[in-house]
């Protein structure tokens, strides 16, 4: 925002003010005790841009399509009603096929494209100048007001005075709008053609005669049109040139040659605030919209306004019990369907309602995490990426095309997936914490709970304690103090609320590929959380000694990584199949396809790739392992050291030997060849070696 732009709403109130500052204060400045002058410079930097997006967004309406074919017709109907030879060859050409083509792909592609990089344009500049063309525009619309109000009131008409007091107000505008911008020349001469339009009306009126008071009306306002116009094309001339030529095209040009699309995007974001200029765009369009501007309904209300205006046509063969069928009898139902006909009207509006959720998620995600203490920097992406979900969830399902009474499905299906997807990224985050958590208690364990009578203890005592039933063992008092914890108390919400948001859905609604779909998202989940919560219970067990193969628990915790991502990868393969079925019977679309083939590369093909390599590297490191000699005891005493990879003692059954004569934990070098193959102590290469030696 620019320097200047600060002082556009003090413009606004001090221009007529010329006492001193000191004795009287403005209206401005006593209305800053209750808003900071900050928040009152923001709020006029979004109600200064929101105009524009309004008109961008009908650029995209149904309406304005029916509008372009209407004009069309009717300028069609023109020419081939007045039959001129010269007009032929433009009547051929309206009426060929290549020319409907062309006026489509302009409407659907030219008039957003063009739109959008005027619209860019028009929310770079600056709250100063905005206001200047603010002021031209809405004097050139008073000039027209006040033309109409003369023109079509009659003389003997009771609303005169009301004539000459509307006249009075609509003055009163165009001075004001005259004091916001820099006075010029012609200041003087638009001020008289403003005082002096009352005096014309009267003349007209009262002192010409009735043949001549209309073309003395519309001399006089084309004169006044002439006057202010002038203004505008001659003494803005080298302003106009200058904001067309150096401020806007030649710096975006420049910026994107030197430092490249992705700067330009993030300098474009950062000037102009989309997201909050979009979030107030929606949120005017189904406020305002419906009830100033563009009334969609009627007494009584009318429920369907996905009619379309060639529709009209066909009113006078309707009945009145017809009519009366689309119509609503409350007012709840009729702010209800208008504003989901204004919130779903096109896709720039799909956008702005994505912008808006995805502030909401970010809102409802923040205060969550920070209240179950899980705040990482990855919490800030979550607005995004279910903006993202949100608009093309929406976006698929062809939601502007719809039916006004269906409409509410698809945002229905898209909120349900995206509570789902929120407890998807919570287990994300959480998961890696408890994890944390289930290591601090081994740690603890470790450090603090070896008291001198279990140092005491003898072998055999120990063995039998690993043999004591699993019963036993989890439900012992110092395991169940592990399980007092945040965390897992939220994964096992988490686990409550998803089994029974399921259970409510499929008792709530019909069966549907959306209920399968959303169901194997959701049994995703909960398979997930099972494995964190079965993997934490591991960590608390080995931590306690309760394992009865404490060597296996690298397998244990494997197996069940291994277990989890054969079920996820069965329930991609579903969705997929799935989602083709929806792609072939239901609902047909290019972006559904694009979404299923990215679906089946990431999670199906690179999954299986990834599962097929973990499985073979694997298998290579234990044979290799198993390739090598084992270690008696008189070597372990010759060595009399530890195994270098964890630390612990070596004993006979369960270390092997390297062709370099060190001597590992066979699950530790089974570990260690994930990375290498050479040994951790040397680095020398261990089958290379052991071929070698071999030989």
């Amino acid at each position: 925002m620019d320097n200047d732009d600060e002082h556009v709403a003090g413009d606004f109130f001090l221009h007529s003010m010329t006492t001193d500052t000191i004795q009287r204060r403005t209206f401005l400045e006593h209305f800053q005790r209750f808003i900071p002058q900050q928040t009152i410079i923001y709020i006029q930097y979004c109600l200064l841009r929101i105009p524009f997006i309004l008109i961008y967004d009908y650029l995209l309406t149904e309406k304005f399509s029916s509008l372009n074919e209407y004009i069309l017709k009717y300028l069609i109907q023109i020419i081939d009603h007045n039959n001129y030879f010269f007009l032929k060859p433009i009547s051929y050409i309206l009426h060929s096929s290549l020319f409907h083509i062309l006026s489509q792909i302009y409407l659907i592609f030219l008039v957003p494209v063009l739109g959008l990089i005027l619209l860019t344009l028009l929310l770079l500049c600056s709250d100063r100048r905005l206001v200047i063309f603010y002021s031209y525009t809405i004097s050139l619309l008073v000039i027209y007001f006040d033309y109409q109000m003369s023109y079509k009131t009659d003389i003997q008409s009771s609303s005169s005075i009301d004539t000459y007091i509307l006249q009075f107000l609509l003055s009163s505008i165009y001075i004001q709008m005259l004091n916001i911008r820099p006075r010029v020349r012609a200041y003087k001469v638009q001020t008289r053609l403003c005082h002096l339009a009352p005096i014309v009306l009267i003349v007209t009126r009262y002192l010409i005669s009735t043949n001549y008071n209309i073309p003395v009306l519309k001399f006089y306002y084309l004169i006044w049109t002439f006057v202010h116009l002038s203004e505008l094309f001659l003494c803005r001339q080298q302003t106009i040139l200058n904001l067309m030529r150096n401020r806007f095209i030649n710096d975006l040009y420049h910026l994107y040659e030197n430092f490249g699309l992705q700067t330009l995007i993030n300098y474009l974001s950062t000037r102009i605030d989309v997201a909050t200029l979009l979030k107030i765009f929606w949120l005017t369009k189904i406020i305002v919209l419906p009830l100033g501007i563009r009334t969609i309904y009627t007494h009584p209300y009318i429920s369907n306004v996905t009619l379309n205006m060639n529709m009209a046509n066909l009113n006078d063969n309707m009945t009145l019990d017809d009519k009366q069928t689309n119509y609503n009898e409350t007012l709840v139902n009729t702010i209800y369907f208008t504003s989901l006909f204004y919130g779903t009207e096109t896709i720039f509006t799909l956008i702005s309602l994505a912008c808006l959720i995805s502030y909401l998620m970010k809102t409802i995600s923040h205060r969550l995490f920070r209240l179950l203490h899980l705040w990482t920097e990855d919490v800030e992406q979550i607005g995004t990426v279910v903006g993202v979900m949100f608009f093309l969830l929406l976006f698929q399902s062809n939601i502007t095309r719809l039916d006004l009474n269906r409409r509410h499905v698809p945002l229905l299906k898209a909120f349900s997936l995206l509570i789902v997807a929120l407890f998807h990224f919570l287990h994300t985050i959480l998961e890696p914490q408890l994890l944390k958590v289930a290591m601090q208690t081994i740690t603890t364990r470790i450090v603090f709970n070896r008291t001198d009578e279990n140092s005491q203890e003898g072998e055999g005592n120990e063995q039998e304690n690993r043999n004591n039933s699993s019963l036993t063992s989890l439900y012992s008092s110092p395991i169940l103090r592990s399980y007092h914890h945040r965390h897992v108390y939220t994964c096992l919400s988490i686990l409550f609320l998803v089994v029974l948001y399921v259970a409510l859905l499929w008792r709530l609604t019909t069966f549907s590929t959306w209920l399968l779909a959303v169901t194997a998202f959701s049994l995703e989940l909960i398979v997930r959380l099972l494995a964190s919560l079965a993997q934490y219970t591991l960590y608390v067990l080995d931590a306690h000694n309760r394992l009865s193969n404490a060597d296996s628990f690298d397998e244990y915790i494997f197996l069940i990584k291994a277990v989890t991502s054969c079920f996820e990868f069965i329930l991609g393969v579903f969705l997929l199949f799935n989602g083709f079925y929806i792609l072939c019977f239901e609902s047909r679309g290019t972006l559904r396809a694009i979404m299923l083939a990215i679906h089946a590369y990431l999670n199906i093909i690179k999954n299986l790739r990834r599962g097929w390599q973990i499985f073979r590297n694997r298998k290579s490191a234990w044979d290799n392992v198993n390739q090598l000699p084992l270690a008696t005891n008189e070597q372990i005493e010759e060595y009399n050291d530890i195994c270098s990879i964890c630390h612990n003692t070596l004993t006979s059954g369960v270390a092997c030997v390297t062709p370099c004569f060190h001597i590992f934990h066979q699950k530790c070098l089974q570990k260690a060849f994930y990375a290498t193959k050479n040994c951790a102590l040397c680095s020398r290469p261990i089958i290379q070696e052991r071929n070698q030696h071999r030989e």
